[in-house]
C-alpha cells in the first residue's frame, strides 16, 4: 500500500514538473512577452529621454544641449546639432530655465522588427524666464522613437493636441 502511495505522488510529481517546464518554455518563447519587453524597454527609455528634452537652464546651456543630443537619432539629432549653438544662445538672451517631469506615458504603436515605436506622453513643465518666477504648464507629446545600437532614442517631437 505504502509503495503505491509513493508511486503515485512520484508520478503526480513528474507530470507537474513536466508540466511547469512546459509552461515555462512556452511563455520564454511567447510573441506577447517580447513585445511587452519592447514596450517597457521603450517606456524606461522615455521617463528620463523626455525630461532631458525639455530641460535646460541657460547657466549650463551647452551641456544642457549636449544631453539633448544624446537621447535624440535621426532628422530630430540632426536638426538639433545644426541648432546647437542657436539653442545655447536663444536660453542666455532670455535667462531661460525649464525643467520637466514625466508624469504619464503609453507606447501606442510598436514595430518591433523595424526598431520603430510611437508614444503618447504628458509632462509637468516649468518654465522661468528673465529671472521670474517659473510658470508651470503640462505639455502633451507624440513621440517618435527608433532602436538603434545602445537602446531607443528620440526621432521626432511634436505636440498632441489638448
Amino acid at each position: 500500500m505504502l509503495t503505491r502511495a509513493l508511486t503515485v505522488v512520484a508520478a503526480l510529481a513528474v507530470l507537474a514538473a513536466a508540466w511547469f517546464g512546459w509552461s515555462w518554455w512556452s511563455a520564454a518563447r511567447d510573441d506577447g512577452l517580447a513585445r511587452g519587453r519592447e514596450r517597457e524597454a521603450v517606456l524606461t527609455a522615455a521617463s528620463g529621454q523626455l525630461e532631458v528634452l525639455n530641460t535646460i537652464d541657460y547657466r549650463s546651456g551647452a551641456k544642457d544641449v549636449d544631453r539633448w543630443l544624446g537621447v535624440t537619432t535621426g532628422r530630430l539629432g540632426k536638426d538639433l546639432t545644426g541648432d546647437r549653438q542657436i539653442q545655447i544662445d536663444r536660453a542666455n538672451t532670455s535667462k531661460t530655465i525649464a525643467t520637466a517631469k514625466l508624469k504619464q506615458a503609453a507606447v501606442t504603436e510598436l514595430d518591433a522588427t523595424a526598431g520603430t515605436a510611437r508614444l503618447m506622453a504628458v509632462l509637468d513643465v516649468k518654465v522661468s524666464t528673465g529671472g521670474g518666477s517659473a510658470a508651470p504648464k503640462v505639455s502633451r507629446l507624440t513621440v517618435d522613437y527608433q532602436r538603434v545600437e545602445d537602446g531607443w532614442k528620440v526621432s521626432a517631437v511634436q505636440a498632441a493636441g489638448s
